[in-house]
């Protein structure tokens, strides 16, 4: 499948409508994330990565990981674009108690939502406990003739989490093991 920039372009710009909308409707959230990186999610979710929004927890899929969870409304867009069972009825519902759109990312309150990224850094220490466990499985699993396990797992942290001290001994961790 070629990389069709039309189409991500306005995709994009879908998204960015999204997540102002919500944010505004509910009178809390951050844009930042949403809006600056709207393309990386139309080449994400549009392009990328692979996966099956009628089934989110298909074995073989990539894995995305937000871990600045305070731009929630980033994923959920993409989530809500993408074909995932999260209905415009709950994007209004963008921070609203008992929501599928909490103010930070749930495990399992969301479809396709992989972990809970609350505190800062949280997700770069869940990015690289996944890309552990696919590795260990490709390991096991995987021969010459048959590759079953050959996922990515993508996570976008922001300066935050960078900050933080889990951030940067998970991303040791994972240099020193030659994740990718």
């Amino acid at each position: 499948m070629s990389l069709n920039i039309e189409a991500l372009s306005r995709a994009a710009t879908e998204a960015r409508g999204l997540c102002m909308d919500a944010v505004q409707a509910s009178q809390s959230g951050h844009l930042g994330l949403p809006l600056g990186c709207a393309e990386m999610g139309a080449v994400l979710y549009g392009y990328a990565l692979k996966h099956n929004p009628e089934k989110p927890r298909w074995i073989g899929r990539d894995y995305f990981v937000l871990s600045a969870g305070h731009g929630s409304m980033f994923l959920y867009a993409w989530l809500h674009l993408s074909g995932y069972d999260l209905p415009m009825s709950e994007i209004k519902r963008f921070r609203q108690l008992h929501s599928k759109t909490p103010g930070h990312p749930e495990f399992s309150e969301t479809p396709g939502v992989e972990c809970t990224t609350g505190p800062l850094g949280q997700g770069v220490g869940n990015a690289v406990g996944i890309s552990v466990a696919m590795k260990m499985a490709a390991a096991r699993f995987n021969t010459s003739e048959h590759r079953i396990f050959d996922q990515h797992c993508v996570c976008l942290a922001g300066d935050g989490c960078m900050q933080e001290g889990v951030a940067s001994e998970a991303s040791a961790f994972a240099g020193h093991f030659g994740l990718e």
